[in-house]
């Protein structure tokens, strides 16, 4: 499935949730799982600070998404021409720092896991080129029975400067 955030806008249209949440193992582990295929229209220069903010490509709140949540994250590194996919959370409304996760080459696809236990454990797994990188188990624990799955959003305060177009995949 093709996704394209229009240049000026955050939001791909028709805005539409990315997934559902899945419980498996008698409601023991929600996660995840997707395919994703960057395109050259991913690198972009912003020139300005802005540059290095998080666009958002997939997730889940538990809660409001500003409260506590879990989505990757990605960014163009122009120097190496590939997208940086990084851990962006929230953990009891407080905005926890962006963790690197690794990088992905552009027009290839790649494996994105994201688990969430409801004894507060959150993992990431990336397969890229074969290699799996697992990050980032929190201890954050479910509050509220809120919950819902996070889409393709780009920025933080600006706007995508040209058309943004990935492709998506269920596992």
């Amino acid at each position: 499935m093709l996704i394209k955030i229009k240049k000026g806008n955050h939001y791909p249209f028709p805005r539409f949730a990315i997934g559902s949440l899945k419980w498996v193992n008698s409601g023991i582990v929600t996660k995840m799982e997707r395919k994703f295929l960057f395109t050259e229209s991913c690198l972009f220069d912003l020139v300005d600070e802005d540059q290095h903010d998080v666009n958002k490509l997939f997730g889940f709140s538990i809660g409001l998404h500003h409260n506590t949540s879990f989505r990757y994250g990605w960014r163009p590194d122009l120097e190496t021409r590939t997208i940086e996919i990084v851990a962006y959370e929230y953990h009891d409304k407080v905005r926890q720092a962006t963790i690197p996760i690794c990088k992905v080459d552009l027009n290839k696809w790649v494996f994105f896991g994201l688990y969430y236990s409801p004894e507060g454990h959150s993992k990431y797994v990336v397969i890229n080129n074969g290699m799996k990188t697992i990050t980032n188990t929190v201890n954050v624990k479910k509050k509220s029975g809120l919950g819902y799955t996070l889409g393709f959003y780009f920025g933080g305060n600006e706007t995508a400067p040209q058309d943004i177009i990935v492709y998506r995949t269920k596992v």
